[in-house]
């Protein structure tokens, strides 16, 4: 028997006969006998579980390794860290987004539009993220997970006009939004404040928003606008995409205690 290093290694061929390949069994030195067939298939099984070990962690490496986000922290935010007193709004709040993320792992072919409006700071963001946190972690196979801070988008963007290495040009962008199992576009709405007309968003950023509501079928908005006031910011036609598959994920989030204090 040859070796990996190509030195050649003396090995005895036992009478025993392995009962699933129906080959002699051999030995090496003090070592039990083994079939060398049933050792080769081991060894390919072991190559194939880190292989798919390999995809696995590279596709749940998703949502820290390209997601943009306000701040870091907000990796941490999940159901259990989501603080909410049984039978008040926040504890509601909290089961329906439960809810999103076991279909969103349930069913990862159906179209979900979830929507979380309300006044800043009633944990839209938290609860986004938590649904992220949960499939990416329970989906079997994974699901690529994908947050993104609107305005540290815009940013990114305008900042590859000045720098052509930056990664996050338009159409890096669009190609990446468009192709993660699940996304959430977090404080929809709020760049229209880096205008000094803040009565419509900017072609540029609708033409983005449009492109990438064309391709993604499943996402979380979150925004600190009513459904009225995002008419206003945005063509008709995005606000149709956005609520599009959005029935029953449209979740008003009024009336929380600001959960940043």
């Amino acid at each position: 028997m040859q070796g990996l290093s190509g030195i050649r290694v003396l090995t005895k061929k036992e009478k025993a006969v392995c009962p699933i390949h129906n080959v002699h069994l051999v030995s090496v030195g003090k070592v039990k006998p083994f079939c060398p067939k049933c050792v080769a298939e081991d060894i390919e099984k072991e190559k194939r579980k880190m292989i798919d070990d390999f995809k696995v962690d590279n596709v749940k490496g998703v949502l820290k390794r390209d997601s943009l986000v306000d701040m870091k922290s907000e990796y941490d935010c999940t159901f259990d860290t989501f603080k909410a007193q049984q039978g008040t709004k926040e504890a509601e709040l909290k089961h329906r987004a439960k809810m999103i993320a076991y279909e969103a792992i349930e069913r990862p072919d159906k179209p979900i539009h979830a929507i979380f409006y309300g006044t800043p700071g009633e944990g839209k963001t938290h609860l986004a993220m938590s649904i992220l946190n949960a499939v990416n972690e329970n989906a079997n196979p994974p699901q690529k997970c994908l947050f993104i801070d609107i305005n540290e988008l815009i940013n990114r963007i305008y900042s590859s006009f000045k720098n052509t290495n930056q990664l996050w040009n338009k159409d890096y962008a669009i190609k990446k939004l468009r192709s993660v199992d699940l996304l959430v576009l977090d404080d929809i709405g709020s760049e229209s404040s880096m205008k000094s007309d803040t009565s419509e968003a900017s072609n540029f950023i609708q033409e983005i928003l449009k492109k990438v509501l064309d391709g993604q079928k499943r996402l979380i908005i979150t925004t600190n606008l009513t459904s009225r006031q995002l008419s206003q910011v945005y063509n008709p036609k995005i606000v149709s995409r956005m609520f599009a598959h959005s029935k029953g994920y449209a979740i008003d989030f009024s009336g929380v205690k600001d959960k940043r204090y």
